[in-house]
């Protein structure tokens, strides 16, 4: 078996991406998906490109977080789900949204204002409920 790189599947674990999400990326099976995941198969070239520019948008979605910040939010809400981030107003810019990026540049806001000693917090949101939450 030829030698598979494993800095994309590092990078998936990085920005948070399930199976099913580099499923949806590549439109392949969960079961590729896992295949790339474990390094059993190498990343299409399409794919590698794919999560390269969805690390992108990790600082930009840094920056809108922390600029709500500063703009007095001292609570950034954590969806539960996909679908709820995707259903939220976020959706709206965003359609195709990964919860993991979301997390992440949530996580890295969080530190930067502790750096800061501007406190804020991370907090389940409730809304919009979806799913198996939806009443």
């Amino acid at each position: 078996m030829p030698t598979v790189d494993a800095a994309f599947a590092v990078l998936c674990s990085y920005l948070g991406l399930t199976a099913r999400d580099l499923a949806e990326i590549g439109k392949f099976s969960e079961r590729f998906a896992r295949d790339l995941l474990a390094g059993r198969r190498s990343f299409p070239k399409d794919v590698q490109q794919a999560l390269l520019d969805l690390r992108g948008l990790v600082p930009k979605i840094h920056e809108a977080l922390y600029r709500d910040v500063l703009s007095g939010e001292l609570t950034i809400y954590i969806f539960r789900t996909v679908e709820q981030l995707r259903s939220s107003p976020i959706g709206d810019i965003w359609p195709n949204a990964y919860l993991g990026l979301y997390r992440v540049a949530a996580f890295q806001v969080m530190d930067r204002c502790n750096r800061e000693e501007r406190p804020i917090q991370l907090v389940f949101a409730e809304t919009p409920a979806v799913g198996d939450d939806a009443g």
